[in-house]
């Protein structure tokens, strides 16, 4: 048992030191943050209070409710600190940097993926199948790390640690390059001029068929209430995802195998509903492993350090 254990874990003093970068991005650009900067600043220093009050009990209790929730907070924090980036997601650009992606996808496969993907496939079948993958990335990641913390409370706790690195990393991303989405043309996002320019005047809704089943008006349920515009390079849905895919297949689950497909599935339904570019998912399939490797090695170092004998 390490004799000088951390007074903050890893994933504490991440959390701390997002935070902190948020409250400092807050203050420099909060003309571009908009009006209720203040009140996201104010819910920041709330968390920090909190997790610094509560570091204690995270590092001392075992078990009950109190233990619990010191290991599963993060869970539903990489919700809040989600919606938090699409405040500040006009900090540097001050539109969104959708008209370049569609060139893009433009470019590289002389089409656009995501706005062809719905349109060759309308059959609800076909799309209830994808749009159910795309909503188990909630309880996978939910059901997951309450399974890995149920059954090795380390394991669990450095599992959450890269899960972390990897959500914080995406957010970044998504407050210096803010990329709504090929649903930006549902939101009215683009004037007709760039419409225009980038031919795409001509785009039809998504087909009625490929929205007619409960999976795809939950996703729309769910998109209009929890999901901010401005998150969608990387698709942090997709690294996430080949994240806790590899957690399977180091700890060698059956389920493995199935979860494979559920994320190739899920990682095709990004496309389908018109969520991410193909790039945003490319994007993703490239972060996620350098960022879970470098998370190991940070949070190797991060206990080694606090493991040396205090002299």
């Amino acid at each position: 048992m390490n004799p000088n254990p951390p007074r903050l874990r890893y994933i504490e003093a991440l959390t701390l030191g997002y935070l902190g970068c948020l409250a400092l991005v807050l203050l420099w650009r909060r003309g571009a943050a908009g009006p209720g900067w203040w009140a996201w600043l104010a819910i920041d220093g709330a968390i920090a209070a909190a997790i610094l009050r509560g570091t204690r009990v995270a590092g001392t209790s075992t078990g009950g409710l109190r233990a619990w929730f010191a290991d599963l907070y993060p869970l539903p924090l990489f919700i809040l600190l989600y919606r938090q980036s699409e405040a500040l997601n006009r900090a540097f650009f001050a539109e969104p940097l959708d008209p370049a992606f569609f060139a893009l996808e433009a470019r590289l496969f002389g089409f656009q993926p995501s706005l062809a993907f719905a349109g060759r496939f309308p059959a609800t079948v076909l799309a209830e199948v994808l749009y159910a993958a795309y909503f188990a990335f909630y309880p996978l990641i939910l059901g997951f790390g309450a399974w890995v913390i149920a059954r090795d409370r380390e394991d669990g706790r450095r599992f959450l640690g890269t899960l972390a690195t990897v959500f914080y990393a995406c957010y970044a991303c998504f407050l210096v390059f803010p990329v709504v989405g090929p649903r930006i043309l549902d939101l009215g996002g683009l004037s007709p001029q760039a419409l225009a320019g980038l031919g795409l005047t001509a785009v039809t809704p998504m087909p009625a068929t490929s929205q007619a089943g409960p999976f795809a008006r939950l996703m729309s349920v769910i998109y209009e209430v929890f999901e901010g515009a401005g998150g969608a390079f990387p698709s942090s849905h997709v690294a996430v995802s080949c994240l806790v895919l590899r957690e399977a297949f180091v700890r060698g689950l059956a389920l493995r195998w199935p979860l494979a497909v559920l994320v190739v599935l899920l990682c095709l339904a990004t496309v389908y509903g018109r969520y991410h570019y193909a790039g945003d998912v490319v994007a993703g399939l490239l972060v996620f492993w350098p960022l879970a490797r470098g998370a190991e090695i940070l949070q190797a170092a991060y206990g080694h350090r606090w493991a040396r004998p205090r002299g």
